[in-house]
């Protein structure tokens, strides 16, 4: 699951990141992966922090409260210390930058069964 307010950024995370063979939901916000979550049961969700309806922190934690071993990772355009300290209280270890897409991509090839 890829969670981001904008079009272009979605589809540039899913081209660098994706394999042909993953099944990829899109949403445009954290309500919307709050909502959908539960019935696509993904095994990764990249989610970006600051989005309108709801952020990325709240949405993750929405999320951890019912599905609390599905891996989530942030994926911003801020490095910011308050940011990366909720996303560790979250038990969230991955927080990559927009700038550097291809670290994603280790990450989840190291992840693979």
């Amino acid at each position: 699951m890829i969670v981001d307010d904008n079009d272009l950024m979605l589809k540039e995370i899913s081209k660098s990141v994706a394999l042909k063979t993953d099944t990829v939901m899109e949403c445009k916000n954290g309500e919307s992966a709050v909502l959908s979550c539960s019935a696509f049961n993904p095994d990764w969700i990249l989610m970006d922090i600051r989005m309108e309806k709801m952020n990325g922190i709240l949405a993750a934690e929405k999320i951890k409260a019912v599905m609390p071993d599905v891996n989530i990772a942030f994926v911003t355009s801020y490095n910011n210390y308050s940011y990366r300290q909720a996303a560790k209280s979250l038990g969230i270890e991955h927080y990559f930058m927009k700038t550097n897409l291809l670290d994603i991509r280790k990450v989840l090839d190291r992840a693979r069964p």
